[in-house]
């Protein structure tokens, strides 16, 4: 008889293994059509809400997109395809991703937001060019902006604190990582970045020039664009040289004129370092830096690089070495950093 009842609860033992494997392959089977059912509802509303900002704001037309996704998990919306116009020029984003994206609701204010643009072609329009004598993009052999572009904001309220970074990448010219610091600043609402004319940004810019600068930085990495110039230079100057040979040709210059006027202060014998070894190596990162030892209104630095722009021309020649032993300053209290490593 005792042999019987364990006979009898063996199988009972397995139907309820089964029985429990069965619902738990179901309830891993009804939360996963719930996730993708409340993800399609998620993109759905993000659709939505995309949509009446584009035509609240007459951009509709400029900015078209074949589909959307929208991740619950990893709080982002992504618009596939992106087409864009932009004063008569079109170009194409592989994927454009809005991510950790904080909105204060009180007070209208943006606290954080991530862009990701992926395989970018945006041509470049001739007329964007040319201020000040600079060279046309076209000379070089740069028609169109290609590559990833990615953009991290974040913003604290209270204190008033803005951490902001830009990183491009080129595959054929360079990659860029370029961040900045500024505190005591009173960021705008966002509804008054869609605001059509001068007024709110003019309003922004006067806010900016009271608020202080704490860092700022740029790396740049050479991924062809330093031979490029070189052999715009040299097709310029009648040369008809190819880059690297024109570097070369540079370099051997520059080394005789620094043997015949050897450099006077920190600031000059630095510049020469860092010209030599750009000019020496077929690649390399330069990076700038500038990180005031007490945060300092951008008003006193736009005063400041003013009188260092024009200390070296016309009339005003004559403090071009008072700039020098300020930048030599600024250079030996580590203040400015400029260097280049290949």
């Amino acid at each position: 008889m005792e042999q019987s009842n364990n006979h009898v609860s063996e199988p009972s033992r397995k139907g309820r293994k089964k029985i429990g494997l069965i619902a738990g392959v179901v309830a891993v089977l009804v939360l996963a059509g719930g996730y993708f059912g409340f993800q399609s509802h998620i993109a759905d509303e993000a659709e939505i809400e995309i949509a009446r900002f584009l035509r609240e704001n007459e951009l509709d037309r400029d900015i078209r997109y074949r589909d959307i996704d929208a991740s619950l998990i990893g709080q982002s919306v992504t618009l596939h395809n992106v087409r864009l116009s932009l004063q008569g020029a079109e170009g194409t984003v592989g994927a454009l991703t809005v991510s950790n994206y904080d909105l204060d609701e009180r007070s209208g204010q943006l606290r954080s937001v991530d862009f990701a643009l992926e395989d970018v072609d945006f041509p470049i329009a001739a007329s964007s060019f040319g201020l000040f004598g600079a060279p046309s993009p076209f000379l070089i052999g740069m028609d169109a902006v290609r590559g990833d572009i990615g953009i991290e904001y974040e913003y604290d309220i209270a204190k008033g604190d803005v951490s902001a970074s830009l990183d491009i990448y080129m595959p054929d010219l360079f990659d860029s990582e370029f961040d900045v610091s500024i505190s005591r600043f009173t960021a705008p609402p966002v509804e008054r970045f869609s605001v059509r004319g001068f007024n709110a940004m003019g309003q922004m810019l006067d806010d900016m020039g009271k608020a202080d600068l704490n860092s700022v930085s740029l790396r740049l990495r050479d991924r062809g664009l330093k031979d490029r110039i070189a052999e715009y230079v040299s097709v310029k100057n009648g040369a008809a040289l190819d880059g690297a040979a024109y570097r070369k040709e540079l370099f051997r210059k520059l080394d005789h004129q620094i043997s015949e006027n050897p450099p006077k202060s920190r600031f000059e014998n630095d510049m020469a370092r860092v010209t030599r070894s750009i000019l020496d190596a077929s690649g390399g990162t330069l990076t700038l830096a500038y990180e005031p030892q007490y945060p300092t209104p951008f008003e006193d630095i736009g005063a400041a690089a003013f009188e260092l722009m024009f200390g070296g021309i016309g009339s005003l020649g004559k403090q071009a070495s008072r700039n020098g032993d300020a930048l030599s300053d600024m250079i030996d209290r580590d203040v400015l950093k400029i260097e280049f490593d290949s």
